[in-house]
């Protein structure tokens, strides 16, 4: 927010100055900026986003293929059942694997 401010302005002559109809001195920048945010995250809120996402992206690559390792190895695991767990594990695999990364969020 700082770029957008003048020489001594202040947060509130800057929402002022967006905001009033009767004086609305801001470009469309700024006022983009001021409804809809910063562009990019802060490293503080990347950081702990893309842990999270990593730890849920891992867990579930690590379930879905143990599920899938066991209905294949185990002959006494091959009914209907298993078979369309087999499926719904599959799937997400999948899922997961081409997926997951479009969710990331955006660092540049």
């Amino acid at each position: 927010m700082e770029s957008f401010l003048r020489v001594n302005e202040t947060n509130e002559h800057f929402y002022e100055r967006c905001t009033n109809l009767s004086y609305f001195d801001c470009s469309e920048e700024e006022m983009l900026w001021w409804m809809m945010g910063p562009r990019r995250l802060p490293l503080q809120e990347i950081i702990p986003i893309s842990v999270v996402l990593l730890v849920i992206f891992l867990t579930g690559v690590v379930g879905n293929v143990a599920v899938c390792v066991v209905i294949v190895r185990h002959p006494g695991m091959h009914t209907a059942t298993n078979y369309y767990l087999f499926s719904l594990a599959l799937s997400d695999l999948l899922l997961l694997l081409f997926g997951s990364f479009l969710d990331f969020p955006q660092i540049v």
